[in-house]
């Protein structure tokens, strides 16, 4: 009876090729994408996992102080906080202060590569339980000495014995000797490394350096919530911690990857998640179309139906035989998919980052979506099935119309999600195109760059002065790629209510040349004099919308007169609101300066050339980088650039799997109504006149499909664009166009399989039939 079942399935569907060879590879595309997503979805949530504890370990990061990102919060914090929190708390039972960063070091000061670097004591390597594998920690508390990972020993030397070996540090200009070998954390960790030194003994009571981080483990049954608030008390707050926090927090470690330490040059987790949906949404529309097909020939094979009844064969026999079908296509499918996961995973692990083996998840997935599949197709093969036979049985023939209720709702529902996947890729394509076009960002970006260098010397300024392209050249901050970040908060100003807050202001120690160097636009009042009352300072418009004043000139906060506003400008990820900026020539807020220069953009590439050869020459190789405003504006959209070409692939599938549903469906339909056809022929019905009744059936149901997805799909991208804050419009343009496209598709693939029925010979349909 299976081999029976099998060649049956096998003729039904070999009958059909064009139409279920779509349905397979739909299904196989939605499924990779869908596999592909979680995978890296799990990937993203589970760093850091490994550790000892880990559902119990949290970051610590301060709130509204003045050592701050554009987000508001700074990891960045003292060595000694760490000692304090087990101190103060009796919920924690361990906490370790570290310092981490990228170095370069190699056998010789001639040769280098680069590792990662964590700065840490002997808590650290208790609470994450790093091994020593050869040697001593002797490294923790001499500073001549350092420890490597297994894997840095191996990359470096081809060995692990290589306690006494010596190793140079670029950035110290020294070298150190090796006193252990410990093991690593691998990849798929936030505080990877590849060496380790010790914390200097200058640092370890001083809480006036903040460029640590504090983990802490809480003991097991902490109320984390209280543990919270008593870190926002005001005894918090006026203990020498060192940068005026508001209070700090615990983001638990395992994710931190996508919250506190989210790059943003690094895909969104948010946009992993969409394309997860959106690869169930191809699987579903490969399922509807298959399903609006095999209910299709279900209806068409009643006969069969009936003759294989009368023989014995009883509803569930139906129902295997139909169900037999959908497991051919769905092991197709699956065996497709882990073909196109092989041939993918190159590309994918570079996306994603992701190293782990990913097939045994993926089968997982695929017996999920096949039992899944299996549950709902068995009670639509035998509710039809069963309707069909008690038709037939009863000698009553179901109008074309009602026949085709559910097919046409399947084609209305396909239809539905290629509408809103092709609206919400064009408002997103829209988005990007204005945000890489937009030159309303507050300040001049064209041709200005930034060489930062070390050390700066003014010999370098003049070389740059001599290049015939380069226009202006100056030492000073940078604004893109900023060159730091500094900020005080503003406890006091004019006309403070009480219910207002203190706010965050970040800080620029320029005065009037940085802002002609920028293009930035004062608004009102005057420029920073050079000579001038140190007090003095420019705020920008948000600043001035923040402390709550319409008429910002002459008003003071701290010990600050506002002399001049600023129009806002845009330094940050599009997704970061505008930022309170205040321009001061007050030294004690002096950042790190680099070297701006002003070039004809034609000539970016010989510029990069004579940059690259002159750092080469001066071997300023090692602290030495070029980087144009435009380049760090292309990295800010680097998220929405990966999505737009993952969307792209998959919106493309969709939508071409919905057509060839729509053609399918004509097909069939034309097949199954071919008599009708050929009675409307005979009582004078024209070509014309039958394929606008097919057309019109088909346009209707567009329209229909329209009406539902846009309300959905508009408040949708709404809220997604209400992350940036610089947005794309949505016009009535738009809506038009989707539609237009989608009708014009449409036409094309009905207009063959219409009018090769409505062409037919009457007379030879009706003998035919």
């Amino acid at each position: 009876m299976i081999v029976h079942y099998l060649k049956m399935a096998l003729r039904s569907l070999i009958r059909y090729k064009v139409q279920n060879i779509i349905s397979i590879l739909g299904i196989a595309v939605g499924f990779v994408c869908f596999a592909f997503s979680m995978i890296w979805i799990k990937y993203e949530m589970s760093y850091d996992s490994f550790h000892r504890g880990a559902d119990r370990m949290y970051v610590m990061y301060g709130e509204g102080g003045a050592a701050l990102d554009f987000k508001n919060l700074s990891y960045s914090v003292s060595y000694p906080m760490a000692r304090d929190m087990v101190n103060l708390f009796p919920e924690v039972e361990e906490a370790s202060s570290f310092m981490q960063g990228p170095i370069f070091i190699g056998k010789t000061a001639e040769e280098k590569i680069e590792v990662p670097e964590i700065v840490v004591d002997s808590a650290f390597i208790n609470m994450f339980d790093v091994r020593l594998i050869d040697g001593s920690l002797s490294f923790l508390d001499n500073e001549s000495e350092i420890a490597v990972t297994d894997e840095t020993a191996m990359r470096i030397f081809g060995t692990t014995d290589v306690i006494g070996k010596e190793l140079y540090l670029f950035y110290q200009k020294e070298t150190k000797k090796i006193s252990a070998v410990v093991s690593g954390f691998g990849k798929h960790t936030n505080f990877g490394y590849g060496i380790l030194t010790g914390v200097n003994k200058s640092l370890r009571n001083d809480y006036r350096i903040g460029n640590f981080k504090v983990c802490v483990r809480l003991k097991e049954g902490t109320n984390l919530d209280n543990l919270i608030k008593k870190l926002h008390s005001d005894d918090i707050r006026k203990m020498n911690w060192g940068f005026g926090y508001k209070g700090y927090n615990l983001q638990k470690l395992t994710s931190c990857r996508y919250t506190i330490f989210h790059d943003d040059n690094r895909v969104s987790l948010m946009y992993i998640k969409l394309f997860s949906i959106i690869g169930v949404a191809v699987v579903l529309i490969s399922l509807i179309n298959f399903f609006s097909l095999l209910v299709t020939r279900i209806s068409i094979r009643k006969r069969e139906i009936a003759l294989r009844v009368s023989c014995g064969s009883g509803i569930w026999g139906m129902t295997s035989l139909f169900a037999t079908e959908l497991l051919i296509v769905l092991f197709s499918a699956g065996l497709i998919g882990m073909v196109l996961m092989e041939i993918l995973e190159g590309k994918f692990v570079e996306l994603s980052g992701v190293e782990d083996e990913f097939y045994l998840s993926s089968l997982l997935y695929f017996v999920l979506l096949l039992v899944a599949s299996l549950c709902v197709s068995l009670m639509i093969i035998r509710y039809y099935s069963s309707k069909s036979l008690s038709g037939m049985l009863n000698r009553r023939m179901t109008s074309g119309r009602k026949g085709m209720t559910f097919q046409g709702s399947s084609i209305v529902l396909q239809l539905v999600i290629s509408v809103m996947i092709l609206f919400g890729l064009s408002v997103i394509f829209r988005q990007l195109h204005y945000l890489a076009e937009n030159e309303e960002v507050g300040f001049e970006r064209e041709g200005r760059a930034t060489l930062r260098i070390y050390p700066l010397k003014d010999e370098t300024v003049d070389f740059l002065k001599t290049l015939p392209y380069v226009y202006e050249v100056k030492k000073m901050y940078s604004l893109l790629p900023r060159s730091g970040t500094a900020s005080m908060r503003a406890d006091s100003w004019d006309g403070k209510t009480d219910s207002q807050e203190s706010i965050i202001l970040h800080t620029i120690d320029e005065g009037q040349e940085f802002m002609d160097f920028y293009g930035l636009k004062l608004l009102k009042g005057s420029h920073l004099s050079e000579q001038g009352d140190l007090k003095s300072a420019i705020i920008n418009e948000t600043a001035a919308r923040k402390f709550g004043w319409n008429d910002p000139i002459g008003k003071k906060f701290r010990d600050f007169t506002v002399v001049g506003v600023v129009r806002d400008f845009h330094i940050s990820s599009p997704t970061i609101p505008v930022q309170p900026f205040v321009l001061t020539l007050k030294s004690s807020f002096r950042l790190s300066k680099d070297i701006v220069l002003r070039f004809d953009e034609s000539h970016e590439d010989e510029l990069r050339k004579e940059i690259e050869k002159y750092i080469k020459e001066n071997n300023y190789s090692d602290f030495a980088s070029f980087t144009t405003i435009d380049e760090v504006y292309d990295k800010y959209l680097t998220s929405e650039r990966s999505l737009m070409k993952l969307l792209m692939f998959v919106a493309a599938v969709c939508i071409i799997i919905s057509l060839f549903g729509v053609y399918s469906h004509v097909s069939l339909s034309c097949e199954r109504r071919r008599k009708e056809i050929a009675i409307r022929k005979i009582n004078g019905a024209t070509v014309s006149v039958i394929m606008k009744m097919f057309i019109k059936s088909y346009f209707t149901k567009l329209l229909l499909s329209c009406i539902i997805a846009f309300p959905v799909v508009t408040l949708v991208m709404k809220m997604w664009l209400e992350q940036y804050v610089e947005q794309t419009s949505i016009g009535i343009s738009l809506y038009i166009s989707v539609f237009l496209l989608l009708s014009l598709l449409i036409l094309i693939c009905i207009w063959h399989s219409i009018w090769k029925a409505a062409n037919e010979n009457p007379a030879e349909v009706i003998k035919s039939e």
